[in-house]
């Protein structure tokens, strides 16, 4: 046999409260449906703004042997110096990419006379990379380009003004300082307490 259970009624007042929190969580479910989308994409058309007016610079090794790799590593810890010195200047106009084409033609000659090195300035096709949280796309970029043999080996590249060459200082030290910090458990220093 069924229990017989007490029906509760609610007044009308509670109904239309309840029917008006529905319509507005409804309202504010579809205005996110609606305005998101948009907002992510003018989020990321900002960051491609912000990313094709960098300047890139790009080292691509002979070929993917150990060799050429270790020797395109070389000669961009070389070359290093110059493109923060270049990324250190808030303006930069044609006329300095010029001069940073001839400052890395000469360093070239003077250290690698034995390496057949080609350096273009001009848009150049970049292949995509992901840096971190941000996504570069593959595009024609105006940038250096640094060839080095037949150019057919995995490349290096960083864009220079919202620097990717070096992201990683300040916070990565901070990070290192921060888990030299020993971990300990309370329950098994307390257990070791017993013993010692």
């Amino acid at each position: 046999m069924l229990n017989e259970y007490k029906i509760v009624r609610f007044p009308k007042l509670n109904i239309l409260l309840a029917f008006a929190r529905l319509v507005i969580l409804a309202i504010a479910l579809q205005l996110c449906i609606l305005y998101i989308p948009s907002l992510i994409g003018s989020a990321k058309e900002a960051t491609n703004q912000v990313q094709e007016n960098d300047f890139r610079i790009r080292v691509i090794a002979n070929s993917n042997t150990t060799n050429d790799q270790l020797e395109k590593e070389q000669l961009v810890k070389e070359l290093k110096p110059l493109f923060m010195q270049a990324g250190a200047t808030t303006a930069v106009d044609n006329n300095k990419f010029i001069t940073l084409k001839s400052n890395i033609e000469a360093q070239l000659k003077e250290n690698y006379p034995q390496l057949r090195t080609q350096v273009i300035l001009g848009d150049n096709l970049f292949p995509a990379k992901r840096q971190d949280a941000m996504f570069y796309p593959q595009n024609m970029y105006h940038s250096i380009v640094v060839k080095i043999g037949d150019a057919r080996g995995d490349n290096w590249w960083c864009s220079i003004f919202p620097s990717i060459c070096e992201p990683e200082t300040a916070e990565k030290v901070q990070e290192k300082e921060e888990e030299k910090e020993p971990v300990t458990f309370f329950i098994w220093e307390w257990i070791k307490g017993f013993f010692e």
